[in-house]
């Protein structure tokens, strides 16, 4: 009997659970990056004992994500071995597991640590308020919106979820006209979560602009303290809304999770438009993430 499977959204509620009690704030082990990107990544979990096991397969690259969750690491780790056969690429092994991982298993492994997939953490008071210097360019770019537009924040809801889908399409549509970049990816992602966005722990948000959807954005809560935000798009002929979609998410989440401390913005990929963006709100730490290969 084949030991992993596809997800479903019924199984958001133990995959968060298990992915929770590591808290490691890695953008890895949240339910969107493993059932709403299965298209690109081929996911497939499986549970051993109380830790949750991801395989997925990259280009043909099959490998597994660090096994999360909670008591002995080690019938994870041999259950996936054993899946694996001859060779073993672990991904996802973050700095205070990677000591314990690399010595797992005979002979060492070969590390890598690939720095455009390292995760952006910021405190979530820092973008839901805008102080200090730092910020004082955010906090112009909110400042003129407010200026320029009568605008309000809400919740996702059954009323204007239609809107999100609708500004998504056309977001893409813009984009796929005007540069190279394949989209296609993200795209269906997102038409993953909004299709499932009720069925699952996600949260999110729209800005309104003068009657008009300006922004959206896509959220989930990895453990009582960390915040991985997934998708964030935003009307590219109404200046600052991303600002402020940004600013008043985090604000929102602030209010309704008081432990709220960070907000994981995921990875760069290393695209330097996007790497400047995230630089720009001043990560308080960066999640490296290393892949371990052994060969049996």
């Amino acid at each position: 009997m084949a030991l992993f499977r596809k997800s479903t959204p019924a199984d958001f509620g133990w995959i968060h659970d298990l992915a929770a009690r590591s808290n490691l704030r890695s953008a890895d082990f949240s339910f969107n990056n493993i059932y709403c990107w299965d298209h690109n990544i081929d996911s497939f979990v499986a549970r051993a004992g109380d830790r949750l096991l991801v395989k997925i397969s990259i280009g043909g690259q099959v490998m597994y994500l660090y096994p999360v969750g909670s008591g002995p690491i080690g019938p994870a780790l041999e259950a996936i071995r054993r899946d694996a056969g001859d060779s073993l690429l672990l991904r996802g092994v973050t700095q205070d597991v990677l000591e314990e991982a690399r010595g797992f298993f005979s002979p060492e492994p070969e590390i890598t640590l690939d720095t455009d997939y390292s995760d952006y953490v910021y405190l979530a008071s820092d973008l839901a308020t805008l102080s200090g210097k730092k910020y004082h360019a955010k906090k112009n770019h909110v400042n003129r919106f407010s200026a320029d537009y009568d605008w309000h924040f809400e919740p996702i809801t059954r009323d204007n979820i239609d809107l999100c889908h609708r500004m998504a399409g056309q977001w893409f549509v813009d984009r796929e006209e005007e540069r190279d970049e394949d989209y296609a990816g993200e795209a269906e992602a997102i038409r993953n979560a909004l299709r499932v966005y009720f069925d699952v722990g996600f949260e999110g948000g729209v800005i309104v602009a003068d009657g008009q959807i300006a922004a959206f954005t896509i959220g989930e809560m990895l453990s009582e303290d960390t915040l991985n935000s997934h998708f964030e798009k935003a009307d590219p002929h109404v200046n600052g809304a991303y600002a402020v979609i940004n600013q008043a998410f985090a604000a929102y989440m602030l209010e309704k999770h008081p432990g709220l401390t960070y907000i994981n913005r995921e990875e760069d990929m290393g695209m330097e438009n996007l790497r400047a963006a995230k630089r720009s709100y001043h990560p308080a730490f960066m999640v490296d993430k290393y892949t371990l290969k052994w060969q049996f």
